[in-house]
């Protein structure tokens, strides 16, 4: 049990999970997909709450263990002031979860996703929108294409890009082969693999 604080200043207590093993209760893989893992309802208001809460997944099939920490506690990861575990990748919040979480599924190397992101970030900076766009993995298609969903771009809408397979297979060769170049390097603070590792947002009204 978790204590919640809804915004009505309710307080209570639900079953929230700390952590989940994706083998041992593979049900769980839908229902972080689905967006349902961490939500709740106030007994009091009745508002539907997602929750910004610490979790553990561990995939053991996966050869993998992340942590998902808040977004409030970004800042303290990447400066290195929290302390992180042997042995484990972590990501900030639901969002970037999920993206892992299905790149890992489809099998697919995490540093080059993050590569391509930042490739397709740097493109839509080119909009001149007023917000800094995000991208996130979204899934491999009936083609065999990888695709991304941006938001930002527009208001209110959500940019589809599809990157061939054969691009990301050009990009992990490379990665394979120069793991320390700086293309790679960069988007890793210690065990947090992310784009937004990477100074993309230049602009005066980012």
């Amino acid at each position: 049990m978790r204590k919640v604080t809804c915004p009505c200043e309710q307080t209570f207590s639900v079953e929230i999970p700390e952590k989940i093993d994706l083998d041992r209760n593979p049900e769980n893989y839908d229902k972080l997909i689905e967006g349902n893992l961490l939500s709740c309802v106030c007994p009091t208001c009745e508002a539907v709450l997602n929750l910004d809460l610490a979790l553990t997944v561990s995939w053991p099939s996966k050869n993998t263990i992340i942590h998902m920490i808040p977004e409030i506690e970004r800042l303290a990861l990447v400066s290195g002031k929290l302390s992180v575990k042997k042995n484990s990748s972590y990501v900030v919040g639901y969002a970037e979860l999920v993206d892992r979480i299905i790149v890992l599924k489809e099998n697919l190397e995490p540093v080059v996703i993050e590569s391509i992101k930042y490739h397709l970030l740097q493109k839509a900076k080119e909009s001149r929108t007023k917000t800094t766009p995000i991208v996130f993995f979204e899934k491999i298609n009936e083609s065999g294409e990888l695709e991304f969903h941006i938001h930002g771009i527009r208001e209110n809408e959500v940019a589809v890009t599809r990157v061939p397979k054969h691009l990301y297979n050009s990009i992990k060769e490379d990665y394979i082969k120069n793991p320390d170049k700086e293309d790679y390097t960069a988007l890793c603070n210690g065990s947090y693999c992310s784009v937004r590792n990477v100074l993309i947002e230049d602009s005066p009204n980012a």
